[in-house]
């Protein structure tokens, strides 16, 4: 195992056993409250409308082990107390057991928290397995019922570009940039521009390498923002991830993939940095999703610019590719300070083609031959034609699935630092159904919407306290050095016991458990990660690029 692999195991190891100890039911999900309600033996017991005598709360805080204070007095003896801040109801109910020992309650427990149950009317919301089935879905709907994503939240979708949907809101979108600089690769009579709709991509046999097929259009980039942002709970299509986070689309796939030097660009100005001959980004996004990926070790230049973005608060997620080889061996998915993320099939198991490895940090749906996820698309063979939807499958569209919950975590605590945000998603998992997937495998398990929100209510986040522009673990822990492992709030065993056994300067930005040796720079464009499944003639057909372009369609149009 390679040493920065290995790193990056023992860390995510470490992410998880804390996230479980802070949090010993956070798999299961648990309800979070920030008041009691008791009920007393007698009136007297009870006090008045305003309150009970000082001496008696003290006796009851106590029995709490810590300072509750009146909220307000119901009927029939019984009152409401809060607790001095939100925790899981099971924490709460120990507090409610603690004081229901006390002479004077007749009992005591959580005052919980009802939701509505939200469940989107989409027309095909019910064959959207991977959003809501308990096997092998992310447990979309009990996080819907906590948040469904604020628009002061912006998602980048580094891809082929947009075309317009009927299930895709504009008001959603802000303005994004094509960053493909060869007007060949771009396809749309030029090089870079501020428009970032996708002309198609479609290609010639022979065009990318000598003895390449033909490949249609594969409108990927529309695919994987329906993923993220689909309009929601409007009686028609699809239900996407995030229902109020705002889409920034960066086109950096053309024909034949795209080139290191447009993505990393695309990277830098999405998190905010400036770019030579480009306006200013003025929407900067918390998180930046790559579902595409090229054969070669994690460059320099691409490791630079995602510790750049990683220090500004941006999350990187990428996709672990679709060749059922090792992760290591592919970038952007081997560099450090990223989430990569594997395909799992609808039973929770390991799908046949992902990428697999100790690079990888988790897993999310990617769908498989029998199921494969419905996403948005266009029925253009070339150029953009009609709306469309189509079953695909792929790790591009399980990474998307975990951007969308990374823009949900920080909608509850927009104070969460990448590596945060990171460590949440990958402490609160789930198991994996089956011995295909494991830990050395395909991460720490498969990402559960649900539970990694009820975490962010609960992990501390702080502002940037220092003043630097950048939210990072230097304002939680101010001292962290880059060697050390830090816990779910950025801080280390060192700082957790008050130590101060040398010196160092902050490890901002997530270095701390995500710094690995960088790779040598591939020289191949980057391909896009994805499976497309296509009903035609009442036969399922699976294709799955073998070649450059991984994105595949069949070249007849769909039948009606």
């Amino acid at each position: 195992m390679r040493m920065k692999h290995l790193a990056r195991f023992v860390a995510s190891l470490l992410a998880v056993t804390l996230l479980a100890l802070s949090t010993l039911a956070v798999a299961g999900r648990p309800a979070l409250t920030n008041r009691l309600i008791v009920k007393f033996n007698t009136s007297a017991d009870s006090g008045t409308q305003n309150g009970m005598p000082a001496e008696q709360l003290e006796r009851l805080n106590t029995r709490a082990g810590m300072t509750l204070s009146h909220g307000r007095t119901l009927s029939s003896n019984t009152g409401v107390y809060f607790l001095p801040g939100w925790m899981p109801e099971d924490v709460a109910t120990g507090v409610a057991t603690r004081l229901a020992a006390d002479p004077s309650v007749e009992y005591a427990e959580p005052d919980r928290l009802r939701r509505p149950l939200f469940v989107p009317n989409d027309s095909f919301y019910a064959q959207q397995w991977n959003l809501f089935e308990d096997a092998g879905g992310i447990r979309l709907p009990d996080a819907w019922d906590q948040e469904r994503g604020t628009a002061s939240i912006v998602i980048a979708l580094l891809d082929g570009g947009i075309v317009n949907h009927s299930d895709l809101a504009p008001a959603r979108l802000v303005p994004g940039y094509d960053f493909i600089s060869d007007p060949d690769i771009a396809n749309d009579g030029g090089g870079r521009d501020a428009d970032p709709a996708d002309p198609g991509d479609w290609v010639a046999a022979g065009e990318c390498d000598p003895g390449e097929p033909a490949y249609p259009s594969s409108w990927h980039g529309t695919q994987i923002t329906g993923v993220v942002g689909a309009s929601s709970d409007n009686a028609a299509g699809i239900a996407g991830v995030t229902h109020g986070t705002r889409l920034l689309m960066l086109r950096v796939l053309g024909k034949c993939g795209g080139f290191t030097s447009d993505i990393v660009d695309a990277i830098r100005w999405a998190a905010g940095f400036s770019v030579r001959g480009v306006p200013a980004n003025a929407n900067p996004a918390r998180v930046i999703n790559l579902s595409f990926g090229g054969l070669g070790a994690c460059s320099r230049l691409e490791q630079d610019a995602i510790d750049e973005v990683s220090a500004r608060g941006a999350v990187v997620v990428v996709a672990a590719g679709n060749e059922a080889g090792d992760v290591d061996e592919y970038s952007p998915a081997s560099c450090n300070s990223v989430v990569t993320v594997a395909a799992t099939t609808r039973g929770g198991g390991r799908t046949t083609y992902t990428n697999i490895g100790t690079g990888v940090d988790l897993s999310a749906p990617g769908g498989d031959f029998h199921d494969g996820l419905l996403v948005l698309s266009n029925d253009g063979v070339t150029i953009p034609a009609a709306d469309d939807f189509l079953r695909v499958a792929g790790t591009s569209y399980a990474a998307a699935q975990v951007s969308g919950i990374a823009a949900l975590v920080l909608s509850v605590n927009e104070d969460l630092n990448p590596l945060q945000v990171r460590n949440i998603l990958v402490g609160s998992v789930r198991p994996f159904a089956d011995a295909s997937c494991n830990q050395f495998v395909c991460g720490s398990g498969i990402v559960d919407a649900s539970a990694a929100v009820q975490q962010a209510g609960i992990t501390v986040g702080k502002p940037d306290s220092d003043n630097d522009g950048v939210k990072d673990i230097v304002d939680l822990c101010p001292d962290t050095r880059t060697d050390e492992l830090v816990d779910a709030n950025g801080c280390s065993d060192r700082q957790l016991r008050g130590s101060s056994d040398g010196g160092g300067g902050g490890g901002g930005g997530g270095g701390c458990t995500m710094s690995h040796a960088p790779g040598a720079d591939p020289l191949l464009p980057l391909l896009m990660f994805v499976v497309v499944l296509r009903l035609a003639g009442g036969r399922r057909r699976l294709s799955i690029g073998g070649g450059k372009i991984l994105s595949v369609r069949e070249a007849s149009r769909r039948e009606s």
